[in-house]
């Protein structure tokens, strides 16, 4: 893995999350991926999670740690929609209600 996509598209950056998010190499990934976007001034960045099939507590761990970073400034976090088990992840630990849906 050498790093996730990252773009830029008006005011919001995105990042395309691709393999599982349940270990070292793929948080520092998210870490890299994230400041690339947030020293460009973006507050408000989209992750793209529809390529992960499989996200543990790390990898929770690593999207909070962008959100917490965010809110701080005033940013706002927010994914594309989700399916499988990354849905059902963030349904149970009520993250869906935390990080808005990107619809766009």
């Amino acid at each position: 893995m050498e790093g996730f996509e990252t773009t830029i598209v008006g005011d919001k950056g995105y990042i395309k999350v691709t393999g599982d998010m349940d270990n070292e190499k793929a948080g520092e990934a998210l870490r890299n991926a994230f400041n690339q976007v947030y020293d460009q001034g973006k507050r408000t960045i989209v992750l793209d999670l529809s390529d992960v099939q499989i996200i543990n507590s790390y990898g929770i761990g690593k999207v909070l740690t962008c959100y917490k970073r965010l809110k701080a400034e005033n940013g706002v976090l927010m994914v594309t929609p989700l399916q499988g088990f990354v849905k059902e992840t963030f349904e149970l630990l009520m993250l869906d209600k935390l990080l808005p849906t990107d619809k766009s």
